[in-house]
């Protein structure tokens, strides 16, 4: 009895991912259940696996709905097929598409097989996150310009002479009234 470590990652950012750890001989819905935890989706959420070639066409579909194994059904059930029953070769990819109105699709493929020998581990788990999920994609505030978190750190725009109008290119005035000469001095003595 293997264990299997696959790589789930989002169709639409190649940067986000989970890395997943699971016995051959668990169920597809154990997986999906893993799946929806690592990637915080809804509780109830349901979901599709289909058994994809190397040209990405779908073949076996598994349905989170579908309750028994059934001779010519669309779909067979995630609840009573164990994941190593599916996987023909060690380059074997899946398709998990979420039933939801984002319609968020990702990219399951095996990472390693290895011999599984520790019953103290629970299984599956998720040894890897990386990325955003697609739950939060786009809900996190944009971050500020570093130049405007200056700005607003040591109140530039409060301050004198900092995008002031009447300054010539350089930023200089004329020197002060310090009995320094102004510039203008400075040009009739050229």
């Amino acid at each position: 009895m293997p264990l299997l470590k696959f790589k789930v990652s989002w169709e639409e950012d190649d940067a986000t991912y989970r890395n997943i750890e699971i016995v051959s001989s668990q169920t597809f819905y154990e997986l999906h259940t893993c799946i929806k935890f690592a990637l915080q989706f809804p509780e109830k959420m349901e979901a599709f696996f289909y058994a994809i070639d190397d040209k990405r066409t779908k073949g076996i579909t598994l349905s989170s709905t579908v309750e028994k194994n059934l001779r010519n059904a669309p779909a067979l059930s995630m609840k009573k097929t164990p994941v190593g029953a599916l996987i023909t070769d060690p380059d074997q990819k899946f398709i998990y598409e979420c039933v939801h109105p984002k319609a968020w699709t990702f990219l399951i493929e095996i990472i390693t097989i290895t011999p599984f020998n520790s019953d103290l581990i629970k299984y599956p788990k998720c040894i890897k996150s990386e990325g955003i999920s697609p739950v939060n994609f786009g809900t996190s505030p944009n971050e500020k310009d570093s130049v405007v978190e200056i700005v607003e750190k040591y109140d530039l725009n409060g301050a004198e002479g900092f995008g002031d109008e009447g300054e010539d290119d350089m930023g200089l005035d004329e020197f002060d009234e310090g009995g320094e000469e102004s510039q203008e001095s400075f040009e009739g003595d050229i």
